[in-house]
C-alpha cells in the first residue's frame, strides 16, 4: 500500500512540475543549428497536449553532459500525428542545416517521429530515435479520446498499421525505448517497446520526463 501511495505521489509531483513549466513553453523556440556538416543536433519532441517545456529538465541535463546543440520541436498535437510529422520535416529543413540528428521523444512525440522517418523519408537525416512511454502499438486509453489523435493512437488504427508495414524504411535508424513500469497511460505497457528497450521501475508516464535515471539512460543511448 505504501509503495502504491509513493508511486502516486511521485506522478502527482511530476505533473505539478510540468504544469508549472507549461507557460514557459507556449512560444516556439527560434533557435537554430549553424550550417555545418559535422555537427550533431538533438531534437526533443513532446507528447499530446504538452509543449516544449516538458523537456526543459531533460535539455538541461543533456547540456550538462556535453550535448550542446539541443532544439525543441513545439507543435500543436491536436492536429494529429501526420500533420505534426509534415511540420516536423519543415521545422528540420529550417532549423537544422546539415550534420546528424538524434530524436528524443515523449509519448505521442515518438509516433510523430516515426511517421516522419518512415513515411516522409526522414531516416536519411536521423541516426538515433529514443522514445519515452511512446504507444508504438497503441494504447487502450486512446479509445477515451473522441479526437483524431485518439483514433490514430488506438491499437487497431490505420496509422499504426502503416507504421508497422513500413518499419523497413527506418532500418538505418537506431531505436531505443524507455518504459516506466508504473505507466498507466500506455496500456498495455508492452506497447512502448520498439528497438532496444529499458524498463524503469517506479516511474509513471509523466515521471519519465523528470526522472534522473531516465535522463542518464537517454544520455547513454546518445553516447553509443
Amino acid at each position: 500500500m505504501k509503495k502504491t501511495q509513493l508511486l502516486i505521489a511521485k506522478e502527482i509531483l511530476a505533473n505539478t512540475t510540468l504544469g508549472l513549466l507549461y507557460p514557459f513553453g507556449l512560444h516556439r523556440s527560434k533557435r537554430k543549428s549553424p550550417r555545418k556538416k559535422d555537427q550533431r543536433t538533438i531534437v526533443l519532441l513532446h507528447g499530446f497536449g504538452a509543449n516544449r517545456s516538458n523537456f526543459f529538465p531533460m535539455a538541461a541535463y543533456l547540456k550538462v553532459c556535453g550535448f550542446k546543440k539541443v532544439l525543441f520541436y513545439n507543435y500543436p498535437s491536436t492536429k494529429g500525428v501526420e500533420k505534426a510529422a509534415i511540420e516536423l520535416k519543415e521545422y528540420l529543413q529550417t532549423h537544422v542545416k546539415g550534420g546528424d540528428i538524434d530524436f528524443v521523444c515523449h509519448s505521442m512525440g515518438g509516433i510523430v517521429a516515426r511517421a516522419y522517418l518512415q513515411l516522409l523519408g526522414g531516416s536519411r537525416r536521423v541516426n538515433t530515435c529514443i522514445t519515452l512511454g511512446t504507444p508504438h502499438k497503441g494504447t487502450y486509453n486512446a479509445y477515451w479520446l473522441p479526437t483524431q489523435v485518439g483514433t490514430e493512437l488506438r491499437p487497431d488504427s490505420e496509422l499504426l498499421r502503416k507504421l508497422h508495414e513500413t518499419e523497413v524504411n527506418s532500418s538505418s535508424v537506431d531505436f531505443y525505448s524507455i518504459t516506466g513500469n508504473s505507466d498507466n497511460i500506455i496500456l498495455p505497457r508492452e506497447s512502448t517497446e520498439h528497438g532496444e528497450n529499458i524498463n524503469i521501475p517506479g516511474v509513471g508516464h509523466s515521471g519519465l520526463l523528470v526522472s534522473i535515471r531516465v535522463m542518464k539512460e537517454v544520455a547513454k543511448f546518445l553516447e553509443k
